[in-house]
């Protein structure tokens, strides 16, 4: 069933002053919704926040007469945005607008999957009185808390897409790499809070109304808007320090302190958002001179594609959206204007860099990885993807060299190569069978990085259909996900009463096209030699800060894990860490 509803674009302050409108509608596809707005995956929950009852949910409003799509009983472009209804509806398609990214047939290409025991992530949209927000895999839920920041103007941390897209992120990331939930390790989660981050910037980048109108006032670039760059503006303001988070940053892991995530995000997440920017001004220069650009940047079956999803793109190509007719394959007839040229070169640049991200993080390796892990992962599922156009990853690389992330040279990662003992595997069986899926993993534990003496898991195997892009045109590809996990032990050499040693996790994944039986990509978590000494610097600050729960400290009476605190379980003289992730708040100061 398709239901249409109204979503809040960025947030009322930078609509405002952009003087767009301040919602936008978008459409979701799912089996079934109720008053909530609920369904099978997702359930808004709005409590009272002075008497804590649940309250009636705003009302679903089923297609009739010779209507197709179904809405909720709000208007379709409200004028009252802080009418609890129009709160609850625009959070709901927030969520749903922030999923469908993920799921999109050329990035993860498959509905994505909660880390917890059951199929609806709770969403609150009035968690109470805080200047907060945060995903919790416990609670199953999303929290947006509401301040107020001056007399008369009251904050709800719900009415952010940005906020909203940043803590959906979390849910979904926590689906793919639920190692990272409780890692130890603080660029483990700091990734985290850099995919989240690059998350709500996509999301804006969707917004087509603001995204033309920051280019018109901006001579065409994305370098010089808060609107983009800037997370959580209106929230960031009302703290007294701007945009909460700037993406357009020349930080390098020397500026950023080294056990704390947040800060360390920005390093990450820079340098990520700064290849973004290169391929927009690249791309818009190449559409507003020639009208095609160079095959580095974009392969022509990509081009092609991008045609046919986007109106706005598919009038340079003399066809209509959707139609792959005689002239798909047709160049633009001339180059664009320099506006026509800078909003084209936008839409593109984000799609190319969506399946870079969320394609990479397919590809991450299980445990607690570093933003040398994280690089591998993206730059290797755009090279298994992306042959032909290789610019992205060359910026990406060399960024990486320059905040001091990694090596350039560290980042290469072999793809798209035979190897004797997948020739013959029989997938669907693998994917079926734990029991041979774990033989396979014996049987090779040199191809998967497993050590010889330690025992290990075989995480449930994926089978994931991709839309890629060749010289062609797009091609469905079929890919097994196998990936691997276990522990190693090292020195807890931190004091405070703690165990000596600690367990870590690390894994591989191996991804192997399944027509072929070539291996895409095989990454094996690297920890650096600086990971032992920054995982004792994030322990301690946990310990002294008194936010570490241990062993019976870290139950409650009924043996239920304490929710909102890191917890340190002790076993044979050995600490393992649970739950840090749970500190990932939108603001730091929620650790203190």
């Amino acid at each position: 069933m398709k239901l249409r509803v109204p979503v809040i674009v960025k947030d009322p302050e930078v609509t405002s002053y952009k003087e767009v409108a301040p919602t936008e509608t978008i459409e979701i596809d799912e089996d079934f919704f109720l008053d909530g707005p609920i369904n099978g995956r997702v359930a808004v929950l709005d409590f009272d926040e002075i008497s804590g009852d649940l309250m009636p949910g705003t009302r679903f409003v089923a297609p009739t007469g010779g209507r197709v799509i179904a809405r909720y009983d709000v208007p379709e472009a409200p004028s009252d945005l802080k009418s609890r209804d129009v709160t609850r509806v625009s959070v709901f398609g927030s969520v749903f607008k922030t999923i469908q990214m993920y799921e999109e047939p050329d990035a993860l290409g498959r509905p994505i999957r909660w880390a917890f025991d059951g199929p609806q992530l709770l969403v609150v949209p009035r968690a109470g009185d805080w200047r907060n927000a945060y995903y919790q895999r416990e609670s199953r839920s999303l929290q947006f808390f509401f301040f107020t920041a001056r007399p008369g103007q009251l904050i709800l941390t719900s009415h952010s897409q940005d906020i909203v897209a940043h803590e959906t992120a979390h849910a979904i990331l926590d689906g793919i790499a639920p190692d990272l939930y409780d890692a130890t390790l603080p660029q483990s989660l700091a990734i985290h809070e850099a995919v989240a981050d690059l998350t709500a910037v996509l999301a804006a980048f969707r917004s087509r109304e603001l995204a033309n109108r920051v280019l018109a006032q901006n001579g065409g670039s994305i370098r010089k808007s808060n609107a983009f760059n800037g997370i959580a503006e209106q929230f960031g303001e009302a703290l007294g320090r701007g945009s909460l988070r700037d993406l357009l940053n020349e930080k390098t892991l020397a500026d950023a302190e080294p056990s704390e995530p947040h800060a360390l995000s920005e390093v990450l997440s820079g340098a990520l958002y700064k290849s973004v920017v290169q391929l927009h001004d690249e791309l818009t220069r190449e559409y507003s001179q020639t009208g095609q650009p160079d095959p580095k940047l974009l392969s022509h079956g990509e081009v092609r594609q991008m045609a046919r999803q986007e109106p706005a793109v598919a009038m340079a190509y003399d066809e209509a959206p959707g139609d792959g007719g005689p002239h798909a394959a047709a160049p633009p007839k001339a180059p664009l204007s320099p506006q026509a040229a800078a909003e084209k070169a936008l839409w593109v640049a984000a799609q190319r860099f969506k399946r870079t991200l969320f394609r990479g993080l397919d590809y991450l390796p299980p445990g607690e990885v570093s933003f040398a892990d994280f690089g591998r992962a993206i730059l290797a599922a755009d090279a298994a993807s992306h042959t032909e156009s290789d610019q992205q990853r060359e910026w990406i690389r060399e960024e990486f060299g320059r905040r001091g992330i990694a090596n350039p040279a560290d980042l290469v990662v072999p793809t798209n190569f035979d190897d004797p003992a997948v020739a013959n595997l029989d997938l669907d069986a693998v994917v079926e069978s734990d029991w041979l899926a774990y033989d396979f993993a014996n049987r090779h534990r040199d191809l998967l990085g497993i050590p010889a003496d330690l025992p290990f898991v075989v995480l449930p195997r994926l089978a994931v259909t991709k839309v890629y892009y060749h010289r062609e045109g797009e091609k469905p590809v079929k890919e097994c996900l196998f990936k691997v996990s276990w522990t190693q032990v090292e020195n807890n050499d931190i004091g405070e009463g703690l165990p000596p040693t600690r367990r870590v996790a690390v894994g591989t994944t191996l991804a192997i096209d399944w027509e072929s039986k070539r291996i895409r990509a095989r990454l094996t978590t690297v920890p650096g030699p600086e990971s032992t000494g920054q995982r004792d610097a994030f322990l301690k600050r946990l310990v002294e800060q008194d936010l570490l729960a241990m062993d019976d400290t870290a139950v409650t009476v009924g043996g239920r894990p304490h929710v909102g605190r890191p917890r340190g379980e002790t076993a044979g003289g050995v600490l393992r860490v649970r739950g840090t992730a749970c500190m990932l708040h939108m603001v730091e100061e929620a650790m203190a």
